[in-house]
């Protein structure tokens, strides 16, 4: 377990504009492997929703985003209060943070680091679990013993994880939920691209079942809705009455509340279509990828592949200084996640033209 991670100056990818300020390179030259976005784009009918919503800019949008929220209760058969939206689902972990204010947490890793920093910031102690290593999950009766062992008030557990692409089943996370349960550790999934693995995967039904659970959903992956930034949380009634009066009022754009409601209402075919397109190229750029020599790629249930260098994490710098210098290609790079280091790196799933690019780039490298 490690409790001394960074909380300043996070590194994500996406950095896209910040590269593009730095090299002059405009972006859309940029290659961004490095952000795990539906590479098929907006859902039909998005874009004229969009741009219609420009006209009522002069307008405040609704205060707590009621009618998304209520929409989104609709689709997943809950009540209102078991459901909170905003302004992307990394804002709703900062408010997870600042109310539930835990004195421990505990962290299944390596994950998406921005659940230790924002609990850090609410002076909470951390503590990273290691519950992958080289491809292999480890066993779910190990780390339910090892959760209580640690005796947090609060673990995140990111579903298909980032940046490794496993996944839980659902039977498999409610034996970890009924156990903290007991406990009375409170259990958040984060389920950001939980929608790229297909249906039957997440625990949304689960929620009138447990009061301990929190799940956190993405719409700006799957919707290629990023730059909008738009989420949200579902819990059971308790914890969604203690967490709405800390729920800055207007915290969501009238635009980003209009492309989220118009994608959740035109989705049924997009994601049956998405989860077929991701399978595809996903296959196409793994078996590429283990052709190298130089890079070992993991098996993923998510719209990215992490991959580890052969050598000690030396030639990292150099293959993604030559990716980006050579051909605007971005990867992630994943040092800063408790468990990898500089060898390890992440490549989201996109187009089926840009991950032949990416592939014809790495054969070209030169150690």
């Amino acid at each position: 377990m490690d409790d001394n991670r960074d909380t300043i100056l996070p590194v994500h990818g996406g950095g896209v504009f910040r590269k593009a300020s730095e090299s002059g390179i405009p972006v859309a030259e940029i290659i961004d492997f490095s952000a795990n976005i539906n590479p098929l784009g907006l859902p039909a009918g998005v874009d004229a929703v969009l741009c219609d919503s420009l006209r009522y800019l002069a307008h405040y949008p609704e205060i707590d985003g009621d009618g998304l929220a209520r929409q989104i209760a609709r689709r997943h058969r809950l009540e209102r209060v078991n459901v909170l939206v905003g302004n992307g689902s990394t804002a709703l972990i900062y408010l997870l943070a600042r109310v539930l204010k835990p004195g421990k947490a505990l962290l299944w890793s390596p994950t998406f680091t921005e659940y230790g920093r924002a609990l850090k910031l609410v002076s909470c102690r951390v503590e990273n679990l290691i519950s992958w290593r080289e491809g292999e999950k480890f066993p779910l009766k190990e780390m339910i013993r090892q959760t209580l062992r640690s005796e947090p008030e609060l673990i995140f557990i990111c579903n298909p994880n980032n940046p490794t692409g496993s996944l839980w089943l659902p039977e498999e996370l409610e034996q970890v939920i009924r156990a903290c349960e007991q406990a009375r550790i409170t259990c958040c999934i984060d389920e950001a691209f939980i929608d790229f693995v297909g249906p039957g995967y997440s625990l949304a039904d689960r929620i009138a079942r447990f009061d301990n659970l929190i799940i956190l959903r993405s719409l700006t992956k799957i919707y290629a809705l990023a730059g909008l930034r738009c989420g949200y949380l579902l819990c059971s009634s308790g914890i969604g009455r203690r967490l709405q009066p800390f729920v800055e009022p207007w915290s969501v754009s009238y635009p980003a509340l209009e492309a989220a409601a118009a994608a959740l209402a035109n989705d049924v075919g997009f994601l049956a279509e998405t989860v077929a397109f991701i399978e595809s190229q996903r296959r196409y750029l793994y078996s590429q990828l283990q052709e190298l020599g130089y890079l070992s790629p993991y098996l993923s249930r998510a719209n990215y592949i992490l991959a580890k260098m052969s050598d000690d994490g030396k030639a990292s710098k150099k293959l993604t200084d030559y990716l980006f210098q050579k051909h605007w290609i971005m990867v992630r790079t994943c040092e800063d996640y408790a468990g990898l280091d500089k060898s390890y790196l992440r490549m989201a799933v996109k187009g089926e033209d840009d991950n032949r690019k990416l592939i014809d780039a790495l054969r070209n490298f030169e150690f």
